[in-house]
């Protein structure tokens, strides 16, 4: 669009809809990694193996909440 020489209003609605959309994946792969890695980590592993993903859990909400 840039290169079209388009309107800068058109362009910044284009990323917009672009962050949306890659937060909206970000989500889902979120909520699929608690469903399946997270939750057998923290249900099925050693005590160690539950902190550590619960301590990586914190880590992706931090970054993926900014």
């Amino acid at each position: 669009m840039v290169e079209e020489d388009r309107y800068c209003a058109d362009i910044m609605i284009q990323i917009s809809a672009v962050q949306e959309a890659l937060r909206t994946v970000g989500r889902a792969l979120m909520r699929n990694h608690l469903n399946h890695c997270a939750s057998q980590a923290i249900s099925k592993g050693t005590p160690e193996e539950a902190r550590a993903i619960y301590d990586e859990l914190l880590d992706l909400i931090y970054k993926h909440s900014r």
